[in-house]
């Protein structure tokens, strides 16, 4: 056995070894297992021994018990009770259920009132003997048994005494009582609890003995049995390093990498560590670096085989010709490109294939090239077999043998038919509008550049009209875009026929439309004339109805004009120009045509100017809030309209007529009024503070763009919250303006904010559009009178009459009514009269900068007081 294991690889010995451990652990455990069992043998015997020579003492105990409640009652109960212990212990009657508890217990538990006879009946000595006690404790046992019985006569004899009947049954119960209780009764107690205390005492000796016998074993086996167990592992953990030494790797990898390479995957490289030289897994990493090898030279000649096949068989016609120009074969692509079948064309020479369109020179030089060089290529047209004529592009190679002879001719036709067609189309799309084929922007400025180029050589002046269609917007939103389009279409139509042939019509996209006038006259004034009368056709041809579909539809157009002569302005100067005549008909009315002056292009730069600066006063906060007073009676103070001022640093104070407009139009009015409304809050609450200005308002002017935002409640609540100001100190003025569209948007509005404490005034009240039907559903809590009808009530009827009509109006809504732009003490007596009692004007206060208003209101209070 052991010469073969030396001849066995290590690996292989280390596996055998290892099996002979395991069989020396089984072992090794089993012996365990059995000096455990031993263990607990002992521990059973040690109890069993204690049970029977307790069962001695026990039936001593119950013995006495029984005679003692038999003489002191004299039920013959216990008589019987008395008796069956003593068969029971002598082995003449078999042991009942549960004896091994106390007789006495079962007695008083009622569990011998059905006596059995069952089992088998064993004298209390003999089952100890067949318990293999020694002959010592024996001996002691049966001393008891023999003391024991020697009681049982004083018992007996107590007992008899009871049985006695007659005059004396009294006295000799008394008697038998005091036999079992005196003195020599309790001497022949003791005398059978010593024997049996010696016996439990060598008991105890002799089965701890035993026990601590077997768990020494126990624990020598055990501790063999974990040194063979650390043994086996560590036999086993050799032969699991020598296994993954052998393989390179675990096991797990190594079958990866089999799998791997068995579906002929050789993208990733097998990495072997140092040592591992000659394992599974360098082998499978050799033999994957050859297999590798083979399918790359596999791949290549392959893929050389398949490029010779596809480079002929491609998209590209390809032709072989001989030396003398033969055709020898063809292409499948060549037929799709030609129409020739290899039937048709093999033994013919290209010459069949040439069209009309180049000279015998052209060819000659072809061939002189191809000649020199071995190499031709370049556009060419050739025909097809239909007779159809076709732009290609052709290269020519030569084939030369070992000594430079041409031996072939290699011909790669491709057709360009289709990029030439596509060419046209890039052209067409760089340079005219696709909806109506008219030049577009950039065909527009070279157009526009040569006129200029014209007008400088000639001195004649040029004219460029801008031309935009009036309310298209409205007619693409209401019939739809292809309406739209189909109107587009007939413009172009229509402003084609209203020029000269040399003039040039073009789109420059959506609804803007431009004319450029060349060659007029030299005269400044004869060449605005025609002009005039160019822009004039154009208006009436473009207000003529149009026929869209089912539908007639009638437009018109306006049209900005500017004149050049030469190349004094660029192009866009000049786009710029005619852009901003256009916008100034726009603001005529309409359906009309201006002359760009240079007022406009100066105004429009001052407007960005102004625009330019707003944005920056935004960002800088070159704002300020001025407060008029609102008053009462003959002057008390109410509140004030919070009216925003700009402090320029270069322009000054700027008033709010230059401004207000242009944050309207540029959408800054939004940033603006949230300033207004914050600000306007924040001093509120710093007038919460003092008595004298705690109960003041201010109204706050909301413009229609402001109100019209999506979450504008949110924001003024957000503001109010910010700031912690009192919601019913704030007013905010709306004009009429804003009820001409989505009223019940602004209705929805108004009252969830009115739900809020917030309160509204109409401003500006009878220049509008108000609704009376709407004026009653709005939470209105103020009309103002407009200062337009303030001003001339002492001298016009009319304004008089709609001031009274304003002041009636407000009463009999429930509203309050106030008046501004008052500036006489008879305009106010006038009001007063008309029953209007608030006031708003030069001749209580001027708008004043915070400072200067709080002393103005201080000095109110004062004069009041």
């Amino acid at each position: 056995m052991l010469r073969t294991l030396i001849k066995l690889s290590p690996v292989a010995t280390r596996i055998w070894l290892t099996i002979a451990m395991f069989l020396v652990l089984l072992l090794a455990f089993g012996m365990y297992v059995y000096t455990e069992k031993q263990v607990d043998r002992a521990n059973g015997l040690r109890y069993a021994s204690f049970v029977l020579a307790d069962q001695l003492r026990q039936s001593s105990d119950d013995l006495t018990r029984m005679a003692r409640t038999y003489v002191a009652t004299g039920d013959s109960r216990y008589r019987k009770y008395y008796q069956d212990i003593l068969e029971i212990r002598d082995g003449n009657k078999p042991q009942p259920d549960g004896y091994l508890q106390i007789y006495w217990d079962l007695v008083l538990a009622d569990k011998l009132a059905s006596p059995t006879d069952r089992g088998q009946s064993i004298a209390l000595l003999e089952l100890m003997r067949q318990a293999e006690f020694p002959e010592e404790e024996m001996r002691k046992l049966a001393e008891a048994k023999m003391n024991s019985d020697a009681l049982t006569a004083i018992e007996f004899a107590a007992m008899k005494l009871v049985e006695a009947r007659g005059q004396e049954a009294p006295a000799n119960r008394a008697k038998a009582i005091a036999m079992m209780h005196d003195a020599g009764y309790h001497q022949a107690k003791a005398a059978i609890m010593q024997p049996i205390n010696a016996v439990y005492a060598l008991m105890d000796q002799r089965t701890v003995a035993s026990v601590h016998s077997a768990e020494r074993i126990a624990i020598v086996f055990r501790m063999v049995f974990i040194l063979c167990f650390l043994a086996a592992m560590g036999m086993l953990w050799r032969v699991y390093a020598g296994v993954c030494k052998t393989l390179g790797g675990g096991a797990d990898e190594v079958h990866a990498q089999m799998l791997r390479l068995g579906r002929g995957d050789f993208s990733s490289s097998i990495a072997v560590e140092p040592e591992m030289e000659n394992s599974v897994l360098a082998g499978l990493a050799e033999m994957q670096d050859k297999l590798h090898a083979h399918e790359i030279k596999q791949k290549q000649a392959e893929a050389e085989l398949r490029v010779a096949a596809a480079a002929f068989e491609s998209q590209e016609g390809m032709v072989i010709t001989d030396a003398n120009s033969k055709i020898l074969r063809i292409n499948r692509a060549f037929t799709e490109i030609t129409g020739y079948t290899p039937e048709e064309i093999v033994g013919q020479t290209p010459r069949l294939l040439k069209s009309s369109r180049h000279s015998a020179d052209f060819y000659r030089e072809m061939w002189e090239t191809l000649s020199r060089t071995g190499v031709w290529q370049g556009e060419i047209w050739d025909r097809r077999k239909s007779g159809e004529e076709y732009p290609k592009w052709l290269t020519i190679s030569a084939v030369k043998d070992s000594s430079g002879a041409i031996t072939h001719y290699v011909g790669a036709h491709y057709d360009i038919t289709q990029r030439k067609m596509a060419e046209e189309k890039i052209q067409t799309l760089a340079f005219f509008d696709q909806l109506t084929n008219l030049p577009n922007r950039t065909l527009l400025q070279d157009r526009l550049k040569q006129a200029m180029a014209a007008s400088s050589r000639s001195g004649s002046y040029g004219a460029l009209l801008f031309i935009d269609l009036d309310n298209f917007k409205t007619l693409n939103d209401t019939l739809g875009h292809d309406m739209g389009d189909l109107l587009l279409k007939q413009v172009a139509q229509r402003l084609k026929l209203c020029v000269r042939e040399g003039d040039t019509v073009a789109r420059l996209g959506g609804d803007e439309f431009v004319v450029v006038l060349a060659g007029l006259s030299t005269d400044e004034r004869d060449a605005a004339n025609g002009i005039e009368t160019v822009a004039e056709k154009i208006l009436a041809a473009l207000n003529q109805s149009y026929q869209l579909g089912d539908a007639a539809h009638h437009g018109s157009a306006s049209i900005g004009v500017t004149l050049f002569r030469g190349d004094l302005a660029s192009v866009d100067d000049l786009m710029k120009q005619a852009d901003l005549a256009m916008y100034k008909s726009k603001e005529a009315g309409r359906n009309t045509l201006r002359f760009f002056d240079p007022d406009m292009e100066s105004a429009v730069k001052m407007r960005a100017a102004l625009e330019d600066d707003l944005r920056r006063a935004l960002e800088e906060k070159q704002f300020l809030l001025y407060y008029q007073a609102q008053v009462v009676g003959e002057g008390r103070l109410t509140g004030v309209e919070a009216l925003v001022r700009w402090q320029h640093p270069r322009r000054g104070m700027v008033p709010p007529a230059d401004f207000i407009s242009l944050a309207e139009e540029t959408g800054l009015i939004l940033p603006l009024g949230h300033w207004v409304l914050e600000t306007s809050c924040s001093q509120l609450v710093a007038w919460a503070r003092r008595p004298e200005t705690a109960n003041l308002t201010i109204a706050v002017n909301v413009s229609a763009h402001q109100f019209r935002q999506p979450d504008f409640v949110d924001q003024v609540l957000a503001v109010l919250d910010q700031t912690g100001a009192n919601p019913q100190r704030l007013k905010l003025e709306l004009t009429e303006s804003l009820l001409v569209h989505d009223v019940e948007e602004i209705i929805e509005k108004m009252f969830a904010l009115k739900a809020k404490g917030v309160g509204f005034s109409l401003d500006d009240f009878g220049t509008g559009y108000s609704s009376l039907s709407y004026l009653k559903r709005l939470p209105l809590d103020q009309l103002k009178i407009d200062q337009s009808f303030v001003r001339d009530v002492l001298s016009d009827p009319n304004d008089a009459a709609i001031a009274k009509t304003v002041v009636a109006l407000g009463q009999s809504l429930g509203l309050n009514v106030i008046a501004e732009g008052v500036e006489t003490e008879t305009q106010r007596d006038f009001l007063a009269g008309a029953g209007c009692h608030a006031y708003q004007g030069y001749f209580f206060s001027r708008p004043l900068p915070i400072d200067s208003f709080e002393q103005f209101a201080q000095s109110l209070i004062c004069n009041r007081v």
